[in-house]
């Protein structure tokens, strides 16, 4: 298998890992979304609130920009090997 084929394969894995993240995590929202709804939407709000629905919400749109993007942090081989330990 040539060095072309190789990375090919390598980015076709990355990408195959990314769609599968992307479709646990939304399932996890969706199942997850009518507690959040009844615990967190429909109460006062505060700063945890918006630090809460912040750091959940600012997940999943990194997750989609990364799965969009075709792989945020794929690393070929070529260069995970030659990286002194």
């Amino acid at each position: 298998m040539s060095e072309l084929e190789q990375s090919l394969y390598a980015l076709e894995w990355n990408n195959n890992i990314s769609v599968a993240i992307i479709t646990l995590v939304s399932y996890d929202y969706m199942l997850q979304f009518e507690k959040e709804v009844q615990f967190v939407w429909e109460r006062r709000w505060t700063a945890m609130t918006c630090l809460y629905l912040v750091v959940r919400y600012f997940g999943i749109f990194l997750a989609m920009v990364c799965a969009c993007w075709g792989g945020l942090f794929y690393m070929s081989e070529a260069v995970s090997t030659s990286i002194p330990s």
